[in-house]
């Protein structure tokens, strides 16, 4: 017996699958590195990124990844989301494009209290989008920053806040 609920949503399925497939979306992952006086860390994230003609939209969790090269170590997780605008009119090509993001990240730093550090970072970036075989992408970019911390505690150094070079590289696969 069929459930009276299942040809209504299989018809919404079929309809929304068939509209993205005239505006791409990607999903994969992305490693980000933050550097700046005193700072040098890691993240590791899951993106997704939406296409609309020459602009898109994606978000993104993050995870920080310990560092021993950075005077202390700290692991958190955070939440971004950016816009980019491409420089091509194909959207199933390669081509350059400019983009701002947000992150919020909460931070733990290890020897202190277990309260976690607000921080934001908006930054600028530049890179290039790459498509392989149509279904596989790369994104490699440049981007500067500013790094907020936004919470009252004690539990980061003044290094902490400050400008930003954020080096990164996403790659996954386009539906």
């Amino acid at each position: 017996m069929m459930n009276k609920y299942a040809l209504p949503i299989l018809a919404a399925m079929l309809i929304a699958f068939g509209s993205y497939a005239q505006k791409p979306f990607e999903l994969g992952v992305e490693y980000i590195r933050a550097m700046g006086k005193g700072y040098n860390t890691s993240k590791a994230a899951v993106r997704g990124e939406s296409f609309n003609n020459k602009s898109s939209y994606s978000a993104g969790i993050t995870y920080q990844l310990a560092s021993n090269k950075a005077y202390s170590v700290s692991r958190g997780f955070g939440l971004y989301v950016g816009f980019r605008y491409a420089f091509s009119n194909n959207l199933n090509g390669n081509s350059p494009f400019a983009g701002a993001r947000i992150l919020f990240s909460l931070e733990n730093f290890e020897g202190q209290t277990n309260r976690n550090s607000l921080f934001i970072t908006p930054w600028a970036e530049v890179g290039y989008h790459l498509i392989f075989a149509r279904s596989f992408y790369a994104a490699p970019s440049l981007g500067y920053g500013f790094t907020k911390k936004m919470s009252k505690d004690y539990n980061s150094l003044n290094e902490d806040d400050g400008g930003r070079l954020i080096p990164s590289l996403s790659a996954g696969y386009r539906f």
